[in-house]
């Protein structure tokens, strides 16, 4: 209830402020803290490998630093096509309310796409609460992907916790896109991440 009224009280601000993110925007290199990301500012420019994936979802980087250890920490890193975000490190950058969330564990980045504008990532993240109260059964039930969006203009991390929310938030910053929340079925079954990326692309459109 809180976040929601917080989204009603910066309406207005956010209606003013237009945001459209490019991978282009970050130069490549290596952004070890979040201060370089949001000034844009490379912390080095070492000679980066591919990025590596099984599903399409977390990335890797078999890359070695100065001192001989793999780049598992740094906030951000640009390849200079495309910008992938440090998964622990973004969890820490959410805000009071989006706190308590859990992943699949192990060292990884999510690459981030423009979405209506909006740098979006999302990832499998689970409530811990559920875990707590409901055990294994329960998290493996509340477990998927979720969409996340950074809002330049408030330097903060906005994860939609449930469709609830992200309806809200469209509804409040974004009232003239007419929601498509269906799910689908069979093959064509979309989650919460991908229902929240295809509405936020008719951004630009509505």
């Amino acid at each position: 209830m809180k976040k929601i009224i917080t989204l009603l009280s910066l309406a207005a601000f956010a209606v003013g402020f237009s945001q459209n993110f490019t991978p282009n925007q970050y130069p490549k290199g290596v952004y070890e803290t979040y201060e370089d990301f949001r000034t844009k500012t490379p912390t080095s420019n070492p000679s980066l490998s591919a990025a590596m994936t099984e599903d399409q979802i977390a990335y890797r980087f078999n890359n070695l630093d100065d001192k001989g250890k793999k780049l598992k920490k740094a906030f951000a890193i640009s390849d200079g096509e495309n910008v992938y975000l440090h998964v622990v490190n973004l969890i820490k950058k959410f805000n009071s309310e989006d706190k308590g969330q859990g992943y699949d564990g192990g060292i990884y980045y999510l690459k981030a796409e423009n979405k209506g504008g909006y740098l979006f990532v999302r990832d499998y993240f689970t409530s811990n609460s559920a875990a707590m109260w409901g055990g294994i059964i329960a998290a493996a039930a509340a477990r998927r992907t979720k969409g996340v969006i950074y809002e330049e203009e408030k330097e903060s991390f906005n994860l939609f916790r449930n469709m609830e929310e992200f309806k809200t938030f469209m509804q409040v910053n974004h009232p003239s896109v007419v929601l498509d929340l269906e799910k689908g079925k069979g093959d064509a079954k979309l989650d919460e991440g991908e229902i929240e990326a295809k509405n936020l692309a008719l951004i630009k459109s509505a």
